[in-house]
């Protein structure tokens, strides 16, 4: 019997964490009454708001800010006390102006700078563009801007990445190149983050790990990353949270739920902290979708960061997340209609049963960084994952397959003539899941005379406990599925074959207990040299691992080579080439069985990737060009089908394949100070099961249109306009009995459109009495999902009827749907 585990320590961390809160808040509101404050706004000779300026008060150290989108920055200063505020940004000669503001009191301080020609130092424009990186850095500043159903980090990925593919705007999993969900690596802080192991659809899978509130850098990676990251096969996500600097904090709601987080540090700034809380409910989206029924699903999480520094030595991080996701469906109905223009049938199921799944887990870390010396640095990581998931539901569904009259003009066009098939499907699941993963890791880095090298060590242990009892049984005209037949007449015996209901492999009962340990690391290294007319920068090494499950040992050299003429600093060109072999983990070792498969290897993999950067101005605005051409060999896979984004593995290492592309992107200003972007992908990716012939991959995508555009409204700055496109080509599909793929006829598309209007900025005026005046922006933003209500499919249910034909049913995404969101920062 399933028990859950509730620990009274997350309740009392629970209320530490709000008591915190709101004792920084009391602080700072009390604070904020014996301090000035100025505002203002600070523009170019032509108007144009100049974004991203630094506002210092140079005679008052550690006091600064910069400006926003719109040109607006406010700051506290001491009261009653003369200050020199300098402002500067690159490309604008600074302003200097003095001040003295009394106690309580608010003063407008605006600048008009004037733009100089400069010529931007090297250093400067690769540190931009990432040229020693080999990731691309994403700017998070649209996060709460880009119109959608999901958003957050994954939701930009999914719009900004180079060869990322998404097919399912519920969740926030993604394809790279290729790839599976399971091949993607994403880090938080430098930690690897984990997900829930049971997850069937994107109804279930609720809030995202990373909270898009308390984000202050992206970076990712398509392929060819280094071997300082991980071991997948497919992609790179490295996220970092804020570093306070002093106290803010908001607040936003929408029809789908509600978020805040609060961020403070202290006046020396050696203890930070950073705090968010977020809450959602998608019963609203969910009553939208095909199956009818009552939807009750509720995800909500807490996360918190914690920094320390007692010197410029030492520098400790504690990290702690909590979060909870329980999804309850009572489903009623749902009609289908499928087919050809002129032979239409419909697919009609009514519904008895329930579902109840629940997700809890608990993440916590640990980070302590050394300073050796100006050239040498140490850190320590510690961590913790535990996941308590449940998956519980009993599902009858009666099924009938209807013929459609297809006839135009006639009386009863479009409506049901007869009934085809008739059918029971009867699921019933009790699984229950436990797994505590713990590691400890340490790192270092050394800046020598001319590269810098790094390394690492990690140590992981897997505690895992399954319980999987789950059957299906399938009914179509009172004869179960499978059947064997009987004559006409034919005298059945009682203990005759033909008696027994067999549910074959649509049945599972068994229990796992995973207990393993798991050793890796790598070495880089990274030089930079050239000379007057060429720069060149080599970043090589190698990862190793080690796995007692199966004691498999693999080692993988990795090798990244940039090029920039000095001459042409705006254009490089780079080559990464390397061995990207992945371990399995949990779910890839499980048969179709349930038993795991103790002879499992390493799924392995070689990439070639050519790709280039160029950089260039239109009417002074930035852009950047960038394409990237692939070749990744793939062998030792593990098959695998996909339902909805739960991937169903063979278990085995039964395949070999290839995948190769090109990606392209072009992102830059189109409108100053609003970043857009444009990205294609062309892919081709086989694969050959058991030595068969090559048939597509379950995820070869072949063709993708990513298109992101924000324009301001003419002569309303404040209100800006958000679209969001994406265009792929169908995915393959199979009946569940078939290993070969062939091309569905459905193609996704999905439009969204977002208005924000940011009502409050830091020129507002706001009484000294408002409620309102400790805000400093504020924005309502109306979004319209999938605006021309385009019928995308997610996936198909295959339908057998008594001769082992199916029917192809498909399972439709989100229709046309409406948001309000409002926002308050302070």
């Amino acid at each position: 019997m399933f028990k859950e585990k509730v620990f009274n320590w997350r309740t009392i961390a629970y209320y530490i964490f709000i008591l915190f809160s709101l004792s920084i808040l009391l602080t700072q509101t009390a604070k904020a009454q014996h301090e000035a404050r100025i505002y203002g706004k600070v523009t170019d000779t032509n108007g144009i708001p100049v974004e991203a300026a630094n506002v210092i008060v140079l005679n008052v150290s550690n006091l600064g800010t910069s400006t926003n989108e719109a040109g607006r920055y406010d700051l506290l200063i001491p009261q009653d006390k003369d200050i020199i505020v300098e402002v500067s940004c690159l490309g604008y000669q600074s302003q200097k102006q003095t001040v003295n503001v009394g106690t309580g009191k608010r003063k407008q301080l605006n600048f008009e700078l004037t733009q100089t020609v400069i010529t931007l130092p090297i250093f400067d424009v690769m540190e931009r563009y990432s040229f020693d990186d080999g990731i691309e850095k994403i700017s998070p500043k649209v996060l709460h801007h880009l119109p959608g159903i999901t958003g957050g980090v994954e939701g930009l990925i999914k719009s900004a990445g180079m060869g990322v593919f998404s097919n399912n705007e519920m969740s926030s999993q993604y394809n790279v190149r290729g790839g599976s969900y399971d091949e993607n690596l994403i880090y938080l802080n430098g930690i690897e983050i984990y997900r829930p192991f049971l997850v069937r659809s994107g109804q279930q899978e609720g809030l995202s790990f990373i909270n898009p509130d308390l984000v202050s850098s992206v970076k990712f990676s398509s392929g060819g990353f280094d071997p300082c990251y991980g071991d997948k096969m497919s992609s790179v996500l490295d996220v970092h949270y804020k570093k306070p600097t002093q106290f803010a904090g908001s607040l936003s709601a929408s029809l789908l739920g509600a978020s805040g987080h609060l961020e403070g540090a202290t006046k020396d700034r050696k203890f930070t902290a950073l705090f968010g809380a977020r809450y959602q409910s998608n019963a609203y989206v969910f009553r939208q979708l095909q199956t009818k029924g009552r939807y009750n699903p509720t995800f909500t999480d807490g996360q918190l960061l914690l920094t320390y520094s007692p010197n410029s030595k030492w520098e400790f991080t504690l990290f702690g997340n909590y979060a909870r996701n329980v999804y309850r469906l009572v489903p009623d109905t749902l009609v289908t209609r499928m087919g050809l223009v002129n032979d239409v049938k419909e697919y009609k199921v009514f519904y008895t049963g329930q579902e109840v799944d629940a997700y809890q887990t608990v993440y916590t870390a640990f980070i302590a960084k050394y300073s050796v010396s100006e050239k040498d640095n140490l850190r320590f990581l510690m961590s913790y994952f535990n996941s308590t998931e449940k998956e519980t539901f009993d599902l009858e569904a009666q099924y009938f397959i209807n013929d459609v009259n297809s006839s135009f003009g006639d009386d009863n066009y479009g409506e049901v003539t007869s009934s085809l098939d008739v059918g029971k499907d009867f699921h019933h699941a009790r699984n229950f899941l436990f797994s505590n993963i713990f590691h400890g890791e340490l790192q270092g880095e050394h800046q020598l005379k001319s590269n810098t090298l790094s390394w690492g060590m990690k140590f992981q242990g897997e505690i895992i406990d399954d319980e999987l009892s789950e059957w299906r049984l399938f009914d179509s005209a009172g004869y179960s599925l499978p059947h064997l037949p009987t004559y006409p007449g034919q005298s059945v015996s009682y203990d005759d074959t033909a008696r027994i209901i067999s549910m074959g492999k649509n049945q599972l009962k068994v229990k796992n207990n995973l207990h393993t340990f798991r050793l890796s690391g790598f070495v880089q290294d990274r030089w930079n040299f050239g000379d007057s007319i060429h720069r060149f920068a080599l970043v090589g090494g190698l990862r190793f691992s080690y796995w007692t499950f199966n004691s498999e040992f693999i080692l993988t050299p990795r090798l990244r080579l940039m090029y920039q003429p000095k001459i042409k600093a705006d254009i490089s060109v780079y080559l990464a080439t390397g061995m990207y072999y992945q371990p399995p983990f949990y779910k890839e070792m499980r048969m179709a069985d349930g038993m795991l498969n103790k002879d499992i290897k390493s799924q392995k993999s070689y990439h070639v990737i050519l790709g280039m950067d160029y950089l260039f101005k239109i009417m002074r605005r930035p852009f950047k060009f960038s394409t990237e051409i692939y070749y990744k060999y793939l062998y030792s896979q593990i098959t695998y089908t996909m339902d909805n984004v739960r991937i169903i593995y063979s278990g085995l290492n039964d395949a070999t394949g290839h995948v190769a592309g090109i990606d392209v992107k072009l992102s830059g200003e189109i409108v100053h100070n609003l970043e857009s972007w444009i990205a294609m992908s062309l892919m081709n990716g086989i694969e050959s099961i058991d030595g068969n012939a090559y048939t597509p991959r379950p995820t070869d995508q072949r063709f993708s249109l990513n298109l992101f555009f924000q324009d301001r409204v003419p002569k309303l700055p404040m209100l800006k306009v958000h679209i969001n496109l994406i265009y792929s080509t169908p995915l393959p599909a199979s009946p569940p009995t078939v290993r070969k793929y062939v091309r569905s006829s459905h193609h996704y598309f999905k439009a969204d459109i977002g208005f924000s209007w940011q009502f409050i900025d830091g020129t507002t005026r706001i009484g000294n009495k408002n409620p309102f005046r400790f805000l400093h922006a504020s924005y309502l933003t109306f979004e319209i999902a999938n605006v021309l209500d385009f019928k995308n499919v997610l996936s198909y249910s295959w339908v057998s009827n008594m001769e082992g034909s199916y029917y192809k049913i498909p399972n439709y995404l989100t229709p046309r749907l409406f948001n309000v969101k409002l926002r308050f920062e302070f």
